[in-house]
């Protein structure tokens, strides 16, 4: 690894700082003495400033007693082993500011609390970035920025924002960090109706997963691009890295996705196809799945069937995801403005090789062993 954890691009720290900093250069400070331009500076203040938030309040019961089921990786603990009825697995809450300077200049702040690999509710710097618009259609942003991998990455964790109760985490689990501290840039272009938007990054982003290791990627370099043209939205994506795990060397990651979209109202249907590779860390996976739901007033019933094969790469260490698949069937309901009820059920089998996704294996444990999952959440944003 070229640069240690504590001398790479800056951190989401700074990146609070200077956007704090950007803040109050644009807004101007009022000198005292001048009551009238305080109060027109309030004025543009909250004019300029908006506050939002998010929220999931979950439970998830697993029927399989000798291993974990969890909808993160990088969570410590989830529903099986560690308690047969799990709070926490899908439970977090988070708050957004945004901030309109200019026509051109905006700035976004997002923490995020929910379970990570130590058992706390720290919250996180989710998002911490300055955003410059040269033109409606280019536009450059520095700082913390959500990778943008999958199809849903700008609101994966915004639980109302999603129609499923989680996202499939055998596709998304094969990048499961979120965001990146660096630069992005995106232009779109117009043509027949259709709109087709180019995005390239740059980063470096760490994080810690359970156990003593932390998982740093440095030189991240991506290039997305997505096309929409009325219900219909494809897009694909292009990222690679350098990894670093632990006391292991330094491993090339690659990644690819291609999604689409199709949703005209009452009924939607969406897919992803991922392929990643992280040198001999891990054994390479391809994984996919499929989705289908129709809205009846209130509810929203929906079907996903969600696969993960893996490549049989070598490896440095023994390695328990051999793959999995996943049979889902939900229902959201949307009880109160901005509140909505979802119950789902899934269906994860494994081959007679693999632990699949599953973590924190007991004695007792059995490879291809299957679990009958059923998860309910409450979303809510404000």
């Amino acid at each position: 690894m070229k640069k240690s954890v504590q001398h790479r691009a800056l951190d989401g720290a700074h990146w609070v700082r200077v956007i704090v900093a950007g803040m109050i250069m644009t807004c101007g400070m009022t000198t005292p003495g001048h009551a009238d331009d305080a109060s027109d500076s309030n004025a543009d203040s909250q004019k300029i400033f908006s506050l939002s938030g998010f929220g999931t309040v979950g439970l998830t019961h697993s029927s399989l007693r000798t291993v974990d089921y969890t909808n993160n990786i990088f969570q410590a603990q989830g529903a099986g082993a560690s308690s047969q009825y799990n709070f926490t697995d899908t439970t977090k809450i988070g708050t957004q500011i945004n901030a309109q300077f200019t026509n051109q200049l905006s700035a976004v702040v997002q923490i995020i609390s929910q379970e990570t690999y130590n058992n706390s509710y720290m919250p996180t710097l989710e998002w911490a970035n300055i955003k410059y618009a040269f033109t409606p259609d280019l536009s450059v942003r520095i700082g913390r920025i959500a990778l943008p991998s999958f199809l849903s990455a700008d609101y994966r964790n915004v639980g109302y924002a999603n129609p499923w109760l989680h996202t499939p985490i055998e596709t998304y689990n094969l990048l499961p960090v979120t965001n990146s501290d660096g630069v992005d840039a995106s232009y779109k272009l117009h043509f027949g109706g259709v709109d087709n938007t180019v995005q390239m990054l740059y980063g470096s982003t760490s994080t810690n997963a359970p156990g003593p290791f932390k998982v740093t990627a440095d030189n991240i370099f991506g290039v997305f691009d997505t096309v929409e043209k009325g219900a219909l939205t494809v897009r694909a994506g292009y990222e690679q890295s350098k990894v670093t795990f632990g006391p292991f060397p330094v491993q090339a990651l690659s990644f690819y996705n291609l999604g689409a979209i199709y949703d005209p109202g009452n009924w939607f249907v969406q897919g992803e196809w991922t392929r990643s590779k992280v040198g001999l860390l891990l054994p390479g996976y391809s994984a996919w799945y499929t989705m289908a739901g129709y809205r009846i007033q209130k509810f929203t019933p929906y079907v996903v069937y969600s696969k993960e094969v893996s490549l049989n790469g070598t490896t440095l260490f023994s390695n328990s995801d051999n793959g999995e698949t996943d049979y889902s069937v939900g229902v959201r309901w949307d009880l109160y403005k901005n509140m909505d009820l979802k119950v789902q059920y899934d269906r994860v089998t494994t081959p007679a090789n693999s632990a699949g996704s599953f973590s924190n294996l007991q004695t007792g444990y059995v490879f291809g062993s299957s679990a009958n999952v059923i998860s309910a959440v409450l979303d809510f944003v404000f």
